[in-house]
């Protein structure tokens, strides 16, 4: 191994990845002549993550050609909060904070526009919270005229949910999502169809979009980062017009010499294995910086925001990603932003637990969708109904705490019909076996979760009882939406232990209606903008499901589209750009050499792999993965998996086709090329 010997990383750096391209060169003459930046990027990535080394090394060494040597990044040392000395540096339009849908869509909104765009990403992968989010979009489908929906009722449903008298955040959510969804159907068309509709506690009608294949939140992002690939390859005023930086963390928000308006970002490059410790530090000067954060359900440290507003919560599990920490609550805080209703945090009433790992801080969430398609919920002990499962998040959890506070265990139980309504969630959830199926209401009844109390006659009762309820049109919870009745029947049911957990912060950074942050005094921080939840005023005391979804693009694009541009660029809507040669834009993930070009062309050439070499490949060294009969070498990719590299790693070195359907689109397989076939699966010669 190299180390970070520049003679041995120029030789490993020529026979391994040498093309013949410019930039080759200078990442071979960099090393050679001993240039620091990247020999510290050796340091850190070029032994373990040698891929990420080349993408490193080679953006740096653009970006510094003909600028001589200089820090990473552009200018560092400068006062506090403020640009750095030195030459004048390019200004983009506008630098993201943050992956998710809400910073991803004012950037593609922007691109489109024909601005200039950086996103800094502090992890691996794209999506935050959003890729995890799978029971769909709020919407208005004005096309959809036997709906009965209109923008008043949602605005309605919104605001009794947010138990607040009025608010000037939520008539531009409501109204805003109608433009939101025609966009994400007619723009991202290429990669996303929203062909189902569901509803959700708190609505009066079903207006939850979501896919059919594929779960909402990361088919979404999906496609999002395949239009968003387009521009990468495109340049604009002398520089890229978007660039991706991932694991890549904001540590200040800097403003102009006078104080009056901000200027950009100072930011420091991390690893994986260190995603606190800053490798690198530089800064990009922008026109205008969106705070996409996110909120901070996922910091149980000391000095959590959680910590200091709502300690009484730190005994529930979260079902937020490990990025969820408040960063971009600090870096508006720290230049004078208003923070609202840092107190308001949402427990969701359904969790799942795991009985194999019950004491996981992490949990999974179940989609409320399930709900919405007809499940109920049901105690523990005595296998009765006690909520309206289409009540307000607040609402059930509360009548889980009163139901049965010690264990705050409950079945989640679905007939067969609503089961058929959420078919994508079931297949993901059984597999993880966290939903069961039970063939009959016998084997319903002798399921162990239950108490002494449960009996097959009594879950008959209860279920007969529900039914007739849904004729009465009422029950005596005041549920009035019964879908997919009558419930009872000879089955099969599915069923899942769920538990509260906290889901979602309502309370954040104060912006104005065109998402600019505000101070103290209530007026605008100057070219600060903020989106999705790391923002507060919107949601109120409760947020319904589904409207995270529709605040990130509605609130994305708004600001996307309202932002003035630099002179120098295209302006007056020039558009998407063609797709790349071969279907993708260059420098997408992959597991091989290769990647992105002729990803999906097939099997020819590639050799057989038999499942004794397959089942060698199962560690964070070499992780190879059969899906649908192809070995991918997945080991690059196990820190950008945005469920964790330990979600891959579960089926290492084995067959992940049925895990990898429940949960993905074939076309999320496009960025991958395989490096052989599984041996039973390869074709025979012809005689």
């Amino acid at each position: 191994m190299c180390g970070a010997d520049a003679d041995c990383l120029a030789r490993s750096y020529q026979s391994r990845w040498w093309g013949g391209a410019a930039g080759d060169r200078m990442v071979i003459d960099a090393l050679l002549g001993r240039n620091a930046d990247v020999l510290l990027l050796a340091k850190f990535y070029a032994r373990d993550l040698p891929r990420r080394f080349v993408q490193h090394a080679a953006r740096h060494v653009a970006r510094g050609a003909g600028a001589g040597a200089g820090s990473l990044g552009g200018a560092a040392g400068g006062a506090a909060g403020q640009p750095g000395g030195g030459g004048a540096e390019r200004v983009v339009d506008l630098v993201v904070i943050g992956g998710g849908l809400a910073g991803l869509s004012a950037a593609l909104t922007v691109l489109d526009r024909g601005g200039t765009v950086v996103v800094l990403e502090k992890q691996g992968h794209l999506g935050g919270n959003s890729a995890w989010a799978s029971s769909g979009v709020n919407a208005v489908d004005v096309n959809n005229t036997k709906s009965g929906d209109s923008v008043a009722s949602f605005t309605a449903d919104t605001l009794r949910g947010a138990q607040i008298p009025n608010s000037t955040l939520i008539p531009v959510l409501t109204a805003g999502s109608v433009d939101s969804l025609a966009w994400l159907r007619s723009r991202l068309a290429e990669n996303l169809e929203l062909d189902l509709v569901g509803q959700m506690g708190g609505h009066s009608f079903p207006r939850t979009h979501r896919p059919s294949q594929g779960l909402a939140g990361s088919a979404i992002i999906f496609a999002l980062e395949k239009q968003l690939k387009k521009y990468l390859h495109k340049t604009h005023d002398g520089g890229a017009q978007y660039e991706l930086r991932k694991w890549t963390r904001a540590t200040s928000i800097l403003t102009s010499s006078d104080g009056a308006t901000v200027a950009g970002v100072s930011y420091g490059s991390v690893t994986a294995k260190d995603p606190d410790t800053l490798v690198a530090t530089g800064t990009v000067m922008a026109r205008h910086v969106l705070i996409a954060t996110g909120g901070y359900a996922s910091d149980y440290t000391e000095t959590s925001l959680l910590q200091k507003h709502r300690p009484d919560l730190l005994k529930y599990a979260t079902t937020n990603n490990k990025g969820t920490t408040g960063d971009g609550h600090k870096l508006a805080l720290a230049v004078g932003a208003k923070a609202v209703d840092l107190d308001d945090v949402q427990v969701h009433p359904t969790g799942f637990h795991n009985p194999a790992d019950p004491d996981n801080k992490v949990k999974q969430l179940c989609a409320e969708i399930l709900r919405g398609e007809g499940a109920i919920l049901l105690s523990r002990q005595k296998g009765e109904r006690f909520a309206d499962e289409l009540g307000t998040r607040d609402y059930v959890t509360g009548r889980m705490i009163e139901t049965d506070p010690a264990s705050l265990l409950f079945a989640l139980v679905l007939n067969a019909a609503a089961a058929a309504k959420a078919a994508t969630h079931i297949s993901l959830y059984t597999k993880k076996k966290l939903i069961f199926k039970f063939e009959t209401l016998e084997d319903l009844a002798a399921w162990d979760f239950w108490g002494e109390g449960v009996q097959t006659a009594s879950l008959d009762a209860v279920m007969r009882g529900y039914d007739a309820a849904a004729v009465a049109g009422v029950d005596s919870f005041g549920k009035t939406f019964f879908h997919n009745t009558p419930f009872a029947g000879a089955g099969p049911f599915y069923a899942g232990i769920v538990t509260p957990v906290i889901h979602y912060c309502m309370g954040g950074i104060a912006i104005g209606t065109d998402g600019s942050v505000l101070n103290h005094e209530g007026a605008a921080i100057p070219g600060l903008f903020a989106a999705g939840e790391v923002i507060g005023g919107l949601h109120g005391r409760n947020r319904l499901g589904g409207n995270a979804l529709s605040e990130c693009v509605v609130f994305g694009r708004v600001i996307g589209e309202a932002l003035p541009l630099g002179e120098g660029s295209a302006g007056g809507g020039a558009g998407p750009p063609s797709t790349a040669p071969g279907g993708t834009a260059p420098g997408g993930k992959g597991a091989a050499p290769g990647e992105g070009e002729g990803a999906a062309a097939g099997a020819p050439g590639l050799r057989s792999i038999s499942k004794q070499e397959l089942g060698q490949h199962k560690t964070e060294e070499s992780c190879w993965v059969s899906i649908q009969g192809k070995i991918y070498d997945f080991t690059s990719f196990l820190d950008e998996h945005p469920a964790g590299a330990e979600a891959i790693l579960k089926y290492g070195g084995e067959d992940g086709t049925e895990i990898f359907e429940a949960i993905h689109t074939q076309e999320m397989l496009d960025d991958f090329t395989p490096i052989g076939l599984l041996a039973a699966h390869q074709p025979s010669a012809a005689l």
